[in-house]
């Protein structure tokens, strides 16, 4: 009588229940003959294998290329079983065929329509198997291209996976000693090839990572690029517009002064005058954005009173806020102590900050500049809070609102005056003074946007 294992006829290993024993059991007719497998690595073939396995784990865990790992797994797996040729496929995760990544004694031909045909077979088999099967043995089966792998001299194919997650698959071929594959020798081929879908997986994983690396860098280094693009293109704008821009205002006044009554003529040069300064005045702001943007804009900071500087900026700044039905307002604590900060830079950040409430929040709104010390996160600050009862800002646009050359809005007709980038520069101007610039809002119920500047 003999038991299947792996699907090959074993002789029984003797049971404790039924010892075997010199003397004839009653009944007996003819003498009795019990055979018993070595346990796995027992005997010299049993500690060659273990050896072989060792060496095969060694050499895969020292590569991380696809390419190495498939010529060390032919060579190791060759060497031990003495096979005239072999070869190894992996499986896209996309679910496309086989990809042959070394044959050695196949022609690359053969080798591609052997990993086509076989390896989806090899996997869908009934009961999930990842067991190695002999070719001959099939013979019985509905199994594909048979002849293909005989006529290839193909003896073993074996799946190699991990996790149970399919990898790729493996043959080999006919032994040069014309010996057959045993049932030790596939148990010694899969537990080879549990290291090669361990090492496959991990490799996979690595390239995807060094290749996303590689990426990031890429797209990084792309907007460093653009940056100095954008720098370099502000500057040359400013110097190639300025100079024009400044003989337009000296025939602009020149013009005006000869108007001597006042009249729609007079009211129209004026007002083609104060928007050649108002456009100055954006390339200036250009400028100083391209220089800042470049780390080439130095500060020289002082110690002092915020507010005495925002005091003589509101008192300029409210009638015009005033004019267009908006409400400005100015407080600050009884005591508030000194920061290190640069007086025309400050009024440009709160400036740029209440003209942004300007802009978008309708006319009857109240814009209120506050400031207070805070503790915040650990450290002693002056706050600068610039607080509107507008619409406030949408959360998807909350993200890119110091982004440069955007509108809160997001709109691409641009409702709103301006180029976008003056809560960008605001941002970049406390930062260059050691500070933070942050923003608080709620949709429908106003924004606050609050400057934070380290204590003197």
């Amino acid at each position: 009588m003999f038991w299947k294992a792996k699907d090959r006829d074993i002789p029984p290993v003797p049971s404790e229940e039924a010892p075997p024993t010199d003397e004839p059991s009653p009944g007996a007719t003819k003498e009795r003959t019990v055979t018993r497998l070595p346990a796995f690595g027992e005997g010299p073939a049993g500690e060659l294998s273990l050896l072989s396995m060792l060496e095969l784990s060694n050499e895969l865990s020292a590569r991380m290329d696809l390419y190495e790992i498939a010529e060390v797994t032919l060579f190791n797996l060759m060497g031990h079983f003495a096979c005239s040729r072999a070869a190894l496929w992996v499986l896209p995760e996309e679910g496309e065929d086989a990809v042959l990544l070394r044959a050695q004694g196949f022609s690359p031909k053969v080798a591609r329509a052997v990993g086509t045909v076989w390896s989806r077979w090899l996997f869908d088999r009934p009961g999930g198997s990842l067991d190695p099967v002999l070719v001959h043995e099939l013979r019985d089966t509905n199994a594909p291209g048979l002849s293909l792998a005989e006529d290839a001299g193909i003896v073993v194919l074996a799946p190699v996976a991990a996790r149970r997650r399919r990898l790729g698959l493996l043959a080999l071929g006919r032994r040069v000693s014309g010996a057959t594959f045993s049932a030790r020798d596939l148990e010694v081929l899969a537990a080879s090839l549990n290291f090669v879908g361990v090492s496959l997986e991990n490799t996979a994983l690595y390239n995807r990572a060094i290749e996303t690396n590689r990426g990031l860098r890429q797209a990084n280094e792309r907007l460093l690029e653009l940056d100095r693009l954008k720098s370099e293109f502000l500057r040359t704008l400013n110097h190639e517009l300025r100079t024009p821009l400044t003989v337009i205002g000296a025939y602009l006044d020149s013009l005006l002064m000869g108007e001597k009554e006042e009249g729609p003529r007079k009211h129209q040069l004026r007002t083609v005058r104060d928007e050649s300064s108002k456009l100055e005045g954006m390339l200036l702001n250009l400028l100083d954005f391209g220089k800042l943007m470049g780390d080439d804009l130095q500060l020289s900071l002082e110690r002092g009173d915020v507010t005495n500087p925002l005091r003589v900026w509101y008192e300029e700044r409210r009638p015009g806020i005033t004019a267009g039905f908006r409400e400005l307002q100015f407080s600050h604590t009884s005591s508030v102590p000194a920061a290190f900060f640069e007086r025309r830079r400050l009024v440009q950040i709160v400036d740029a900050l209440v003209g942004n409430a300007v802009k978008f929040c309708p006319a009857g709104s109240k814009i209120t500049v506050r400031v207070e010390p805070e503790t915040h996160e650990g450290s002693e600050w002056v706050r600068v809070d610039v607080i509107d009862d507008g619409p406030g800002i949408a959360p998807d646009r909350l993200p890119h609102i110091f982004d440069s050359f955007r509108q809160g809005d997001g709109s691409e007709t641009r409702r709103h005056g301006g180029m976008g980038m003056g809560l960008a520069f605001a941002r970049r101007l406390a930062e260059k003074m050691n500070g933070t610039l942050d923003v608080r809002t709620e949709l429908g119920s106003g924004t606050t946007f609050s400057l934070r500047l380290p204590l003197a």
